[in-house]
């Protein structure tokens, strides 16, 4: 096999397997925005169908205005739901994950709503049960968005709400019933081979989504994070961090010397340095949670949630001694040398949500501190010889001015 096949393999398995976040918001933005689209079509058609019925017999009113209730009140339920969705928020992928299950659920149950109708108030009359049909497969259309979420959840709203009705009619016995409950099923099939046409080119879309996203998110040098990358998800850990009270650290790397390298052996070794220097951090930053990001020029970033300041410290030495074993060539003048790193090394655990307005100002932790404490560090290892680490709390260079006393003013 191939590289490039098997590049496409692991593309594909990557884009089967998890739906990235951003495009999973994009998918639930769509149905929050259009909700009062599917509200307005399912009450529409209930309303319809009860229309209908009334007309033909009022036996069974009670039971209709029930069902009808039952019906407006799970499409109210689900279209507040939608709305409590804000597109501009960002959340986490388990916090979109649970809000696309629960909107599932409500599908679900509008859709087994309308699939009772087939059984609690099936009409003996042809006609009335060929309209029936033709609502019902309205309400299937109307459930066709979830097929951003599942399809396998469309398959099974087409069986809940047609399934009913076409037993119904077949345990009629009579030829037209028969028929129809032929048609019926004939419907569901066309229903259901239409929604995989739809669930095939939604794949395709997400593939071309998430190729155009990481092509937007990767170092075309070195092939990993960016910058736009690093900036994105430093926020969302931040915030991850404060709601758990969990400590984030950060770890800032720079080339020594490397304008010196690129001046000496050109721009295209420099590539190649980066190149391997990415993958010496790639090796050691190797837990799912770490964003390893090219920062700018020959500076990179290791982001690395729920790590203790400690921790941060030995993972930064083994990526300075991984560069280092490397042993890549480094002519500076007449000396040979090798490449090397410097790294600053922070940590802080960042002010939960609801304590983000201390009765002390000068408690409060911002994500500015965190970056400008790993700097500080890097510039002091740099300072101090290069090729090696340093360390700084975060908010320890924070100027604090003293407190001016109050002056208290006696009356004459």
């Amino acid at each position: 096999m191939t590289v490039a096949t098997k590049k496409d393999s692991m593309n594909k398995k990557k884009i089967n397997s998890l739906t990235s976040p951003m495009i999973l918001q994009g998918q639930i933005t769509f149905l929050s925005r259009h909700g009062s689209t599917w509200f307005w079509g399912n009450v529409l058609a209930a309303s319809l169908f009860i229309l209908l019925r009334w007309v033909e017999s009022d036996d069974s009113l009670p039971l209709l205005l029930v069902w009808y209730g039952a019906i407006i009140a799970m499409n109210v339920t689900r279209w507040l739901f939608g709305q409590g969705f804000l597109p501009s928020q960002h959340y986490s992928g388990e916090e979109l994950s649970e809000f696309g299950q629960r909107y599932l659920i409500y599908s679900t149950l509008i859709s087994a709503l309308w699939g009772v109708s087939g059984i609690i108030l099936f009409s003996p009359t042809s006609l009335t049960q060929a309209v029936h049909v033709l609502l019902l497969a309205g309400a299937i259309v109307a459930a066709m968005p979830v097929l951003a979420l599942s399809s396998f959840a469309l398959y099974v709203q087409i069986g809940a709400i047609l399934l009913p009705i076409t037993l119904n009619m077949l345990l009629l016995g009579e030829t037209a019933q028969q028929s129809l409950a032929l048609a019926t099923l004939l419907l569901g099939v066309l229903l259901a081979m239409a929604s995989r046409s739809i669930t095939s080119l939604l794949n395709d879309l997400h593939a071309v989504q998430i190729q155009v996203q990481e092509q937007a998110h990767t170092d075309p040098v070195t092939q990993i994070s960016n910058r736009r990358y690093f900036d994105s998800t430093f926020k969302t850990e931040w915030r991850r961090a404060a709601r758990e009270s969990k400590p984030l650290s950060l770890l800032m790397i720079d080339v020594d010397h490397f304008k010196r390298y690129n001046d000496k052996h050109g721009h295209q070794a420099g590539d190649q340095c980066l190149q391997i220097i990415a993958q010496c951090i790639k090796a050691v930053a190797r837990r799912a949670s770490d964003v390893v990001a090219r920062h700018g020029g020959e500076e990179f970033a290791i982001l690395l949630p729920d790590t203790s300041p400690d921790d941060a410290a030995l993972l930064a030495e083994r990526v300075r001694k991984s560069v280092e074993d490397q042993r890549i060539p480094h002519s500076d003048g007449a000396i040979p040398r090798i490449v090397t790193i410097s790294i600053g090394v922070s940590s802080c655990t960042p002010n939960p949500p609801h304590d983000s307005h201390p009765p002390n100002e000068a408690d409060v932790i911002y994500p500015a501190m965190l970056l400008n404490a790993a700097d500080r560090a890097l510039y002091r290892a740099k300072r101090n010889g290069r090729n090696q680490i340093a360390r700084e709390n975060c908010g320890d260079s924070v100027l604090k001015l003293p407190v001016a006393p109050i002056a208290v003013t006696h009356a004459a």
